[in-house]
């Protein structure tokens, strides 16, 4: 009979599989900050980053909701998405500054990325260990 609570080995899947999804909507958004420069102030540039923006929010929501609570990064990718946020929701925000938090937030899910691999190795091993017993 299978446990109601997720194993060691799904919860670090499932986050695996959120990391994935919010990298791939992060990409765009971050491409689109660097090809249009300052052209991202104007109306049809701004229209173009929330609507990048609002996949990227759905992704992170994903991830944060798959992600054990007591995790680190888990605080420092909710900053960095409010910031970008703030950022966008201002009437004269810097493209420097989104172009920086874009860098951070993949930064934050290069790192995300390794320690969720390690943890994935972890789990499997456990699992491994587990099925052995048997």
């Amino acid at each position: 009979m299978q446990s109601q609570h997720p194993t060691q080995l799904e919860t670090v899947s499932r986050c695996l599989h959120h990391l994935i999804d919010l990298r791939a909507a992060l990409a765009p958004f971050h491409i689109t900050i660097h090809t249009l420069g300052e052209r991202v102030q104007e109306p049809e540039g701004r229209r173009r980053l929330l609507t990048l923006w609002r996949l990227c929010q759905q992704r992170l929501d994903l991830l944060l909701d798959a992600a054990p609570r007591d995790r680190g990064w888990a605080v420092r990718l909710r900053l960095l998405r409010q910031e970008v946020e703030d950022n966008l929701l201002d009437e004269a925000y810097s493209p420097a500054a989104l172009a920086d938090l874009a860098d951070g937030l993949d930064q934050a899910c290069e790192t995300l990325l390794l320690k969720v691999e390690r943890d994935l190795r972890e789990a499997v091993a456990e699992w491994k260990g587990k099925t052995t017993e048997r």
